[in-house]
């Protein structure tokens, strides 16, 4: 539904119909080291090897749309059902012989915050360049012919980077948590917000994704943030590169797949 206005207002030397097919469809999503195994062993085929690669199959009984992806960081295929089978395919997921566990949304943020994939609305927006939010293998082509924007990445590229990029955020174990918005400072200088935050079992603190500038975008820098500007006492906070999944032993064995 996002993308149907930016495709009607330039898609129109092309030969398409657009359809919104937002509020007849669901997606599900598997994440684990033997989701692919899985999706086969419940009647499907999976889709190619590489990122975005998608395929037709049937999981379970239900028709839907596989697609590979690894919003948190570990192997992963979402699973799109449309009219009756968007809501059947959750059932049968959700069902006890089905083998999948479902997660909490706020364990899955942890795990989205850790493996840093950014979300539209909080690290991206239609404002954001994508070499931002590290984006460029998946969204930036420097082969192709002229596309909307083409100008801008292309100088970028040129003056080697961006003004500001979505790095990762370790807050103070026992500290509260910052709210996306919070301002990120230096020395009492302004050099970023908080975009995204969730408790991480894992590092048994607050974790986040931040829009940092390049200056302080460092691993190891430590900044500071507040929950408003006027806010008189400030928090401790880490740059972090990213990826930044805890350490190995941490946390207990994850279920061998994720809903």
């Amino acid at each position: 539904a996002l993308a149907l206005p930016h495709l009607r207002k330039y898609g129109v030397f092309d030969d398409v119909a657009l359809e919104d097919r937002t509020e007849g469809s669901r997606e599900y999503h598997l994440a684990g080291p033997d989701c692919e195994a899985w999706v086969v062993g419940a009647g499907g085929a999976a889709p190619g090897a590489e990122d975005l690669a998608f395929t037709a199959a049937r999981v379970l009984g239900c028709e839907v749309l596989c697609v590979r992806e690894s919003p948190t960081g570990r192997p992963g295929l979402t699973l799109i059902g449309f009219g009756r089978d968007a809501s059947r395919i959750g059932e049968a997921l959700r069902a006890g012989d089905s083998g999948a566990v479902e997660i909490d949304p706020d364990t899955f943020e942890a795990l989205r915050i850790e493996a840093g994939t950014p979300v539209f609305g909080r690290e991206a927006t239609e404002k954001s360049l994508p070499q931002e939010i590290g984006r460029d293998d998946r969204a930036i082509s420097f082969v192709k012919g002229c596309y909307l924007g083409q100008e801008t990445v292309a100088r970028i590229d040129a003056l080697g980077h961006v003004n500001q990029i979505v790095r990762g955020l370790q807050f103070e174990p026992g500290g509260p948590a910052p709210s996306p918005g919070a301002a990120l400072e230096a020395d009492g200088k302004r050099v970023g917000v908080v975009t995204s935050s969730a408790f991480s079992p894992g590092w048994n603190a607050y974790v986040g994704l931040g829009l940092v500038r390049v200056s302080h975008a460092a691993a190891g820098t430590s900044l500071a943030w507040r929950r408003t500007d006027e806010d008189a006492a400030s928090h401790a906070a880490t740059v972090r590169d990213l990826p930044s999944r805890p350490p190995l032993g941490t946390v207990p064995a994850a279920p061998r797949d994720g809903l």
